[in-house]
């Protein structure tokens, strides 16, 4: 689920498009509502990710996208770029590749620094990465509360606060300053602009 999450969240409306879509994913494949790295481990009901990848894999990028997921948006607005469900599926290969199957594996992950940086150079070939708001966010959802999703919401509210133009590392910069400051995790930051900028 935090694949789909994180990818479907990019260019999109999240209330909108992305939670229906992971919620139809989880409806469709029979396990609970959407979890994230904070979950309590081990999840008893928990889609090991190999099971995506198959799922995807059987029914093709565009079927799974139209049939299964009801979201056929694209990694950018162009009709010739890929499908998100066919990043979606990438991403879940390039993680299972190293291993990574579950939420478990996902924090081990974290904590290994050459073996995060092995698998985020993998993972920014897919295409999509843009500035590398979704690999940062995908980070988050597994439980690194270190990271901010520097994404149109947040760099709006940055430009609105300090009336200038701001870099996604500039936006980073920022709030991770900001978040030690205020003594706040930068994830706590992040979602509390997040949670004022989500209605405008």
């Amino acid at each position: 689920m935090c694949v789909l999450d994180a990818v479907f969240s990019i260019n999109a409306h999240y209330e909108r498009h992305t939670v229906p879509t992971c919620h139809r994913y989880a409806a469709w494949a029979g396990i609970s509502v959407p979890l994230s790295g904070s979950a309590q481990l081990p999840v008893p009901d928990e889609q090991p990710l190999q099971g995506f990848v198959t799922h995807i894999q059987t029914h093709g990028d565009a079927a799974f996208s139209s049939e299964v997921l009801q979201n056929r948006q694209r990694t950018r607005a162009n009709r010739e770029a890929p499908l998100k469900a066919k990043a979606a599926r990438q991403y879940a290969e390039i993680l299972v590749s190293h291993g990574i199957a579950t939420l478990a594996d996902a924090n081990a992950l974290l904590a290994d620094l050459d073996k995060l940086k092995t698998v985020e150079g993998d993972l920014a070939g897919v295409a999509g990465h843009g500035s590398g708001a979704r690999l940062a966010y995908l980070w988050m959802l597994l439980g690194d509360d270190g990271r901010i999703k520097p994404d149109r919401m947040v760099l709006r509210w940055l430009q609105k606060v300090l009336q200038r133009t701001m870099t996604t590392a500039q936006a980073t910069g920022l709030i991770t300053e900001a978040a030690a400051r205020l003594r706040c995790t930068p994830w706590e930051l992040d979602h509390a602009i997040w949670v004022d900028q989500r209605n405008v």
